[in-house]
């Protein structure tokens, strides 16, 4: 709510009030104020257009600011319906004199000698960077606008109806706008596109705002007077053949064609004709496109078997093609169609609930198909090299590469094109799980598609997928099976560095892709854990790009922590084998088998066991244990003490192995494996690092040993006073296991490591000595039979004591030294 209150403060009462762009009046201190507050208005809005540039940040931005303004009028009530014509006019003005519209009609009607002069002062104006913000701001707020309020239709959404309790008809008809300058702005941003006196900086920007006017137009295009609309649909369509419109603009251009044709179909037809006849129409000119698409990729790829190179061109050229084959493709797809009709050849709306066409989509469950050769020909984009296209190619020739950003354009088009072709998708899928092997050595933008290809495919197509799901986990540790998986040699953008960790490489997208398409599907259920996915999961938290572990994290603790509350409890001692490599234990083998359904996904090209994994172990294992409830911290050190400490004084066994082996000649005192003795040693030495861990404490924060500092240990509130009560109950549980089962068990292991003379001792004797201090008195009494280990704990003590004060005195003597330095 405050942040609501907050927007509408700083963004929308400034433009409400000053309208149109305010006159400066320098003598006027109100005015200059008011001034600040509207241009600031737009500026905020303008990054939040240029927030929706980067790769992921559409949703994030514009659908922060379309959230924003429905709550906005959900909050006016009464008032919404003022506001919401209020602001269309606002926009209206600002749109249309940002981008000199006002004065290209003056300077038009102006006969003197003076208007050329006009005009070229008007195209510098354009550009300056208080205009620029204006611009970008204004139609970016107009396109959340019209995405905020409905049009007239009885299939929306109940948030949406409810927003302004308006339609986004009765906002452009309440505020009087000509929507005619909607067609006149299109067309002035392509003529600036298209000009060669527009610096190419300016240029992304104006591309923006193309993009929110084509946004705009998509849903505002009924309005559109019938010649203008006629106009901008044949400018439009001439962009698309040509293959001039920019990658980004293509998904808005196709879809500101749809609700042109809508308007261009509007006369006094009864309503299943007229949806019929924009059904015709729109079938008409995708079938165009999609033959054009056809022809210059041919035409292409036949020079190119010629040539056997790529040029700038070629790239540019099939890029565009690709990715308007795609958009073609989804044109009237609803996720909710039914499989049923995707194996069907046409195309007809039906009149269920889901198909059914209606006033703001009017081709829903409109279905086509490009042709067999079209299709032919995207796939022969999608390995390394073109294929032989000529019998007449000599054998000892080499292929011609593909460049990688053409391969990653080309898995996304067939990938739109399964979504509505379950035949295709069957035929496609184990092309899409080679690319995401690891031993495929793919460029990371091309595993990044194809991951996200199958995660789609995955909702519309559950029971074809599930089993390629060991091709998904594996994404989360993509590029670190080998030292050449590790290079990106693609040319492409995607290579990544972040400070404060070693050079991280272009894979890195490919690993945050993985979480948050993974974590979406485990919320939804397409997806359950199974064998080693969760420790897949895990190993993601210590990753060496600080992006995807914060994003594991963040993933982990909140939402899937949110729906399994044990998942962290569960796996814990688990993870402790599985992060080892000790697969020789019952434990890992337990950990391989979970989930059932003979669905395997292992933990091979994830590498945390060793020495050199001994950090990021335990950062696991901190961020685990730091999300336990007292309960669990409990019921995990229960497990790690019966089932490794006590499982290591078994008779047989590897833990039982290495801690019976002397410290001097190891070779000759087992047959075990070097690698086996090492993962067994390193699980001994990982369960012990976490007994030891402050954050494994039952009712306290981790702080110092004997400290008693009990959460909320002062609440004076009802609810306080019970979490008290229940943290020193779980602390008097927590005591008495200690003294009644870990105790004995520590002491046992003790005895076979002193005989041994096992290095393993140190680190038992530092959790003993822990204990010891925590819970002086219980420990004496219990060992009281025991002298000699009593006083070695106790001599211990008073050593771990001393180095604490040294430590204290040291401290203190070292701000004394820097307050000096500084004083001096």
């Amino acid at each position: 709510m405050k942040a609501v209150e907050f927007f509408s403060v700083l963004v929308i009462e400034p433009i409400v009030e000053l309208g149109g762009y305010p006159e400066r009046h320098d003598d006027d201190d109100d005015a200059d104020r008011n001034n600040t507050r509207y241009l600031v208005a737009w500026r905020i809005l303008s990054k939040l257009s240029d927030g929706s540039k980067e790769a992921g940040g559409s949703r994030n931005a514009s659908g922060s600011l379309i959230i924003a303004l429905q709550k906005l009028f959900i909050n006016g009530k009464d008032n919404s319906k003022s506001l919401a014509k209020n602001l269309f006019r606002a926009v209206y003005h600002v749109g249309g004199t940002s981008l000199g519209l006002d004065r290209q009609e003056k300077s038009r009607s102006m006969n003197d000698s003076s208007a050329p002069m006009l005009e070229d002062e008007l195209e510098v104006n354009l550009f300056d960077p208080t205009k620029i913000e204006i611009r970008t701001g204004s139609w970016c707020l107009l396109a959340a606008l019209c995405s905020c309020l409905t049009a007239d239709d009885s299939n929306t959404t109940k948030l949406s109806s409810s927003t302004a309790n308006m339609s986004l008809s009765q906002a452009v008809r309440a505020s009087r706008i000509d929507s005619s300058f909607l067609t006149l702005s299109l067309k002035k941003l392509r003529a600036l596109m298209n000009s060669p006196d527009v610096p190419s900086d300016k240029k992304a920007n104006l591309a923006a705002t193309s993009r929110d006017c084509l946004r705009v137009i998509s849903k505002m295009g009924c309005f559109v007077p019938f010649d203008d609309a006629k106009a901008c649909f044949v400018d439009l369509q001439n962009d698309l053949e040509s293959f001039t419109v920019s990658v980004a603009l293509i998904p808005s251009a196709i879809y500101a064609l749809i609700a042109l044709t809508k308007r261009m179909c509007d006369d006094d037809k009864n309503d299943e004709s007229r949806k019929k006849e924009v059904f015709g129409e729109v079938c008409n000119w995708v079938n165009r496109l999609l033959h054009r698409c056809e022809t210059a990729t041919d035409s292409c790829l036949s020079s190119l078997a010629q040539r056997r190179s790529f040029l700038e061109q070629d790239e540019k050229l099939l890029s565009h093609v690709l990715y308007m084959v795609g958009e073609l493709s989804m044109v009237g797809f609803t996720s909710q169609e039914e499989s049923s009709r995707l194996s069907g050849n046409a195309v007809k709306g039906s009149r269920d609930d889901v198909t059914y066409p209606t006033d703001s989509e009017p081709v829903r469950g409109l279905l086509i198909r490009p042709s067999t050769r079209l299709v032919h020909l995207v796939k022969l984009l999608l390995p390394n090299s073109l294929p032989m296209l000529s019998s007449a190619v000599a054998e000892h020739e080499q292929l011609t590469p593909i460049p990688s950003a053409l391969r990653a354009h080309a898995f996304i088009t067939l990938g739109k094109l399964c979504l509505r072709d379950e035949s295709l998708a069957k035929e496609s899928l184990n092309i899409l799980a080679r690319e995401l092997h690891r031993d495929s050595h793919s460029d990371p933008a091309v595993s990044s598609n194809c991951l996200m290809v199958i995660g789609d495919l995955c909702v519309r197509y559950t029971n074809l997928v599930d089993k390629y799901l060991p091709f998904m986990a594996a994404c989360l540790q993509a590029g670190e099976g080998g030292s050449s998986a590790m290079v990106d040699n693609s040319g492409s953008c995607l290579s990544l560095s972040f400070q404060n960790r070693k050079t991280c490489n272009g894979y890195s997208l490919v690993k945050k892709n993985a979480i948050l398409l993974l974590s979406s599907l485990l919320l939804q259920d397409y997806i359950k854990w199974r064998g080693l996915f969760i420790h897949r999961f895990l190993a993601a938290v210590a990753d060496e790009d600080d992006e995807v572990s914060c994003l594991a994290q963040a993933a982990l603790r909140g939402p899937l922590l949110e729906k399994q509350p044990n998942l962290l409890c569960n796996h814990l001692v688990g993870a402790v084998f599985v992060f080892n490599s000790c697969k020789a234990h019952p434990i890992y083998a337990a950990e391989a088998s979970g989930g059932g359904n003979g669905l395997t996904i292992d933990f091979e090209g994830a590498s945390l066991a060793g020495i050199k994994g001994c950090h990021r172990r335990r950062e696991v294992y901190e961020m685990m244990l730091s999300n336990m409830s007292d309960e669990q911290k409990l019921e995990v050190t229960a497990r790690l003490v019966k089932e490794i400490l006590g499982g290591a004084l078994q008779s047989s066994g590897d833990l039982s192995a290495v801690c019976n082996m002397p410290a001097v000649g190891i070779r000759h005192a087992t047959r075990l494996p070097s690698v086996r003795i090492e993962a067994a040693t390193n699980v001994l030495t990982d369960t012990l690092t976490i007994l030891t861990s402050p954050e494994i404490k039952v009712g306290r924060k981790g702080t110092e040993d004997g400290e008693d500092d009990l959460v909320s240990a002062n609440g004076s509130r009802p609810d306080q006073q019970r979490n008290v009560h229940k943290i020193r109950l779980l602390t008097k549980i927590s005591r008495k296991h200690l003294m009644e089962i870990v105790i004995p068990i520590i002491c046992n292991l003790k005895t076979v490591l002193e005989g041994s003379h096992s290095p393993l001792l140190k680190q038992l004797m530092q959790y003993l000595g822990k204990i010891f201090r925590s819970y002086k008195s219980e420990v004496q009494e219990h060992l009281a039979n025991n002298p000699i280990l009593l006083q070695e704990l106790e001599y211990d003590t008073r050593q771990y004591e001393k180095k604490q004060k040294q430590k204290a005195r040291d401290s203190i003597l070292q701000a004394d030294v820097v307050s000096n330095e500084a004083a001096a």
